[in-house]
């Protein structure tokens, strides 16, 4: 009785837990902190490994904590207010504004709403942890914008 008890307060505290690492709501906002925008599609199974890598990826959940992650489903038309300037965008015209025409399509800003890269496509977790990690040293005065290729190339991502 005793272990399924700590099992389900596990569960509960791991499913609470793992929601925190996605913004809800329409304000995108940045706070400080990166952003990043992750297309999704209800029917993308890689969609769900890659919120899934997040969940389970131990490093790639600490540095998500540095992130406004905003899961934005291109099914589904929404309004949004975006970033300082509180600009009105939908979910159709931020698909058109970044070419977001496959799922996922992962968009990562720093904190000053400056994009830094654009993947259409699904990011095996060590290459989520790199780009998080160059939006991290960004965000430290480790590295300018200008080092991005060779921070790549660097870390083994081309």
């Amino acid at each position: 009785m005793f272990k399924k008890i700590v099992l389900a307060f596990l569960l509960l505290v791991g499913s609470s837990f793992a929601s925190d690492l996605f913004q809800k709501g329409n304000e995108l906002v940045a706070k400080g902190k990166g952003v990043m925008f992750i297309f999704e599609s209800d029917t993308c199974p890689y969609c769900e490994l890659l919120k899934k890598d997040f969940k389970e990826n131990k490093e790639m959940n600490t540095l998500a904590k540095e992130f406004n992650i905003y899961l934005i489903n291109r099914e589904r038309e929404q309004d949004y207010i975006v970033g300082e300037t509180k600009k009105a965008e939908t979910t159709t015209t931020l698909r058109m504004a970044f070419a977001a025409k496959s799922t996922p399509n992962i968009v990562i800003f720093d904190k000053h709403w400056n994009r830094i890269f654009q993947l259409p496509g699904y990011a095996h977790p060590q290459q989520m942890i790199t780009f998080m990690k160059f939006i991290d040293g960004l965000h430290n005065g480790d590295y300018t914008a200008k080092d991005w290729q060779k921070y790549l190339k660097d870390n083994g991502v081309s």
